[in-house]
């Protein structure tokens, strides 16, 4: 369950600092591989666990709007619950 909160503080970490980051109009920018590293990073820092430390913004996300990476940070946060929930009715169902 550590691994779950600290990939989840790992992710506000990140959408609370694009503001910082603020990089839009980018050409070149590419959402869906903006959202690629975005789902490995939140991977990479789960699977770290409480050694995980915070992450800045993928290289990917250079060039994609603010509001879109939130969007993102969001989606992945949002699937993440739900996996969570689904394990723990699992559980609840499989026990004796």
């Amino acid at each position: 369950m550590r691994t779950r909160t600290a990939a989840c503080t790992v992710l506000l970490a990140l959408a609370a600092s694009l503001t910082a980051c603020s990089s839009g109009g980018d050409s070149e920018a590419d959402p869906a591989a903006c959202k690629t590293a975005m789902e490995k990073q939140f991977k990479d820092v789960a699977a770290g666990g409480d050694k995980a430390k915070s992450q800045d913004r993928p290289d990917a996300c250079k060039g994609v709007d603010d509001k879109t990476v939130q969007k993102f940070a969001t989606e992945i946060m949002q699937k993440q619950i739900e996996d969570a929930s689904k394990g723990l009715k699992d559980l609840e169902t499989a026990q004796p």
